[in-house]
């Protein structure tokens, strides 16, 4: 009799063989795709990261992904299988990460995620995203999605035009075909409840890792500043974000700099300027030491979930000065930050709290209890397992009511 890894999803013994695993500690099998993987940089891939991590620690962890400045192929890392497929990444110098895999590697992550008990994708309007829909009703894998940014409105109408067809073509087949859908922003909830009638979207948070992520003491703050050649007299503002228009970088750009230092990262951009200093793309490992060695964060970004880079600065003690969106609220209090409803608040704000250090040095205590007590990868992975389970139990109930 044929195996799960031989391909047959919904037969008694294949239904046996899961239903056992999973009542089983350590023993589901997970596979997860994401558009993008480390070492691509984005807050997606943090994510990604950091939860496949937790779960491998008691559960099999494999992931499927585009490949990225040469690195592809099959390797273990952080306890999991990662799969690496060629990619072709037009739309990335238009600041629009949209890899279309191709080539070598494809068959081999398919027979892997053919083995799973549950499939867990990233956005839903990713190739590798239709993928796991189409091997979640081939192979009769239960189908978790986690939508992160629902529609994004970009400046262009061409790009607005051509990501409402990707919905039609991507999106809906994907929703459709989801077990369960997931979310950390209201927004996008409402907007997946409106996209698709009858679909209710799960809340569960991000975590971020308190431990690696916290305030430096003032040597090590010095030290820091050295290392990434910042003042060390003066206030210093970090925007950290890649190279995508509504990251809105020209809105923060045009903010006045008299009285403090503008450092940004996130991408190769070459960007030279009075009081300004481009750190370009730096690793995530880096990000810790940067955040503790600045003052404030700015984030000005629109249509997103609910961004890392706002998590890890809050963790370390960094003040927020952030565009503000209510569906921020099922993540973070506003009063946690300095919440903007206005490009003109923003920039008024981040100029009256960087000359304002008692004000910043409230805002920092509060920074770093509210990441303590919000956040935790633990948690996040908790409320994912339960899903699954859940997820499972229903696709178990299902088989056995069309055998009767």
């Amino acid at each position: 009799m044929k195996t799960a890894g031989d391909g047959i999803g919904t037969d008694g013994a294949h239904l046996e063989s899961r239903a056992s695993r999973e009542r089983e500690p350590g023993s589901l099998r997970i596979g997860m795709l994401c558009h993008n993987y480390a070492p691509h940089p984005g807050g997606i891939e943090v994510v990604v990261r950091n939860l496949g991590r937790r779960l491998a620690r008691s559960h099999e962890v494999t992931i499927v992904t585009a490949a990225w400045a040469g690195d592809s192929g099959a390797s273990r890392e952080d306890a999991m299988e990662v799969h690496r497929l060629p990619a072709l990444h037009l739309s990335e110098k238009l600041g629009i990460p949209y890899p279309f895999p191709l080539g070598p590697g494809i068959a081999r992550a398919l027979r892997a995620l053919a083995a799973v008990d549950i499939l867990h994708a990233h956005g839903a309007l990713y190739p590798v995203a239709l993928l796991a829909a189409a091997l979640s009703s081939s192979r009769g894998i239960p189908l978790v999605l986690t939508e992160h940014v629902g529609f994004v409105r970009y400046p262009r109408a061409a790009v607005n035009a051509l990501e409402r067809v990707a919905w039609r073509l991507l999106g809906d087949r994907v929703l459709r075909r989801s077990a369960a859908v997931t979310t950390y922003n209201e927004r996008i909830a409402d907007w997946l409840r409106m996209r698709w009638p009858g679909c209710s979207p799960r809340l569960i948070r991000n975590g971020v890792d308190t431990g690696r992520f916290g305030p430096l003491n003032p040597e090590e703050r010095r030290a820091r500043r050295a290392s990434f050649q910042l003042p060390q007299d003066q206030t210093v503002v970090l925007f950290a974000g890649r190279d995508n228009p509504k990251k809105n970088l020209d809105v923060v750009l045009r903010i006045p700099r008299e009285s403090f230092q503008l450092a940004i990262c996130g991408h190769r951009r070459d960007l030279r300027g009075a009081n300004l200093t481009d750190l370009g793309l730096l690793s995530h490992e880096a990000m810790a030491d940067l955040y503790g060695c600045a003052d404030l964060l700015v984030h000005a970004a629109t249509g997103e979930g609910f961004p890392l880079a706002v998590q890890e600065a809050l963790a370390c003690g960094l003040p927020v000065v952030l565009l503000w969106d209510d569906g921020y609220l099922t993540s973070i209090d506003r009063d946690a930050v300095v919440a903007c409803t206005s490009f003109e608040e923003l920039s008024q704000e981040v100029r009256a709290l960087a000359v304002n250090a008692e004000r910043r040095a409230s805002l920092s205590a509060r920074a770093r209890t509210t990441a303590i007590r919000l956040w935790s990868w633990d948690v996040t992975a908790s409320s994912y397992l339960q899903l699954y389970r859940e997820c499972l139990d229903g696709f178990r109930a299902g088989v056995l009511e069309a055998n009767a």
